[in-house]
């Protein structure tokens, strides 16, 4: 019998805005704001690559860089222009307003509108239970294994305050994907086909119940 999907997604668990992995490494994913270099003068131009430089040879971990292109959803700006229409009271600025909502609906009939995202992937791979001393220290297990969770958890979140930091002294808008943000984002990257916020409420209330083993 055929393996089931979500057995090629090696995370076993999302929980305290924190991937779990199958291997019970932990995985943080950071969402960066761009920045358009070609707007800036050749010597802020520079600083930037400098500094950006100057944060991956500062590194002594690994961090993975994901850039996502995905179908945009303007289903709901759309909506906002129309109910505007519907209340506007000054004929020229109605008329002005047919018009664009117009061209956009015209336009994407024939055309996609992408959006980009950029993601810094935070990475803690501890030490496994069997051999972390702490088994140890509990006769239950299951309270070692959540007491090693805690550690590796403290340790991942040292590592997101200095890549959020660093991001940030660039001059880069980043924030930390909740719980509920990191189950939409691994729905949308195997659901290639749906455009970007479209997934029902429902379906990340009911993933959000899940625990994959």
């Amino acid at each position: 019998m055929p393996a089931p999907t979500y057995s090629l997604i090696k995370v076993k668990d999302v929980q305290r805005d924190t991937l779990i992995l199958d291997s019970n490494g932990l995985r943080a994913v950071l969402q960066v704001g761009g920045i358009n270099l070609t707007l800036l003068s050749e010597k802020e131009h520079n600083l930037v690559i400098n500094q950006f430089q100057n944060f991956l040879n500062g590194l002594d971990f690994y961090v993975e860089i994901l850039i996502v292109s995905r179908l945009e959803n303007i289903d709901d700006y759309l909506k906002i222009l129309h109910l505007r229409l519907e209340n506007e009271k000054d004929p020229l600025v109605k008329f002005q307003l047919e018009e664009y909502i117009n061209f956009l609906e015209d336009y994407l009939s024939s055309h996609n509108i992408m959006r980009k995202a950029f993601y810094v992937i935070v990475p803690y791979d501890g030490i496994p239970l069997a051999s972390a001393g702490v088994s140890s220290l509990f006769k239950n297990r299951q309270k070692a294994a959540e007491e090693a969770l805690y550690v590796q958890l403290q340790q991942l979140e040292t590592r997101v305050t200095y890549v959020s930091q660093a991001l940030a002294n660039i001059g880069l808008y980043v924030q930390r994907l909740d719980t509920k943000a990191l189950i939409e984002l691994l729905f949308e990257l195997y659901n290639v086909n749906s455009k970007w916020g479209q997934i029902p409420k429902a379906i990340i209330e009911k993933l959000s119940q899940i625990k994959y083993q």
